[in-house]
């Protein structure tokens, strides 16, 4: 999962061209940690803390990432079935799945959206932008 600023691309072909990209990125480093660190504080726990393991960050270009490579980080942020955000959830409910551990069939008709990205990103809003400044003064 990822969360993108959109309509930004022009500002950093710009950015690119005038500033230290370098200071920059260390800037987005430090800027995406942060955001990482609100997100695993963020994310439920769980059975087993797999999802706040899996949150990770890092820098591609001028661009900071904030993602967890776990497939079903999406549904717990998003929510499923007809719990899910702004009705794009599965319609024909219940449905039923195995447990992978005790091979029981359990049904379900969605989980209720638990966000802990996109808080984590409004919580650190900011302190984003200052880091950001600071990467473009050096």
């Amino acid at each position: 999962m990822s969360i993108e600023f959109r309509g930004l691309e022009e500002l950093f072909e710009e950015l690119e061209e005038i500033a230290d990209t370098e200071n920059l990125q260390q800037a987005l480093k430090k800027a995406a940690a942060a955001v990482a660190r609100s997100a695993i504080q963020n994310a439920p726990k769980g059975k087993t803390g797999e999802l706040r393991r899996s949150i990770k960050s890092k820098v591609e270009g001028l661009e900071g990432i904030v993602y967890s490579n776990l497939e079903y980080a999406p549904y717990v942020e998003y929510g499923t079935g007809k719990f899910a955000e702004g009705g794009n959830g599965r319609k024909d409910v219940p449905w039923a799945y195995e447990d992978e551990e005790t091979g029981d069939l359990i049904w379900t008709s969605g989980q209720h959206p638990k966000p802990y990205m996109r808080p984590a990103l409004n919580e650190n809003r900011e302190n984003i932008l200052r880091l950001i400044k600071e990467g473009l003064k050096r």
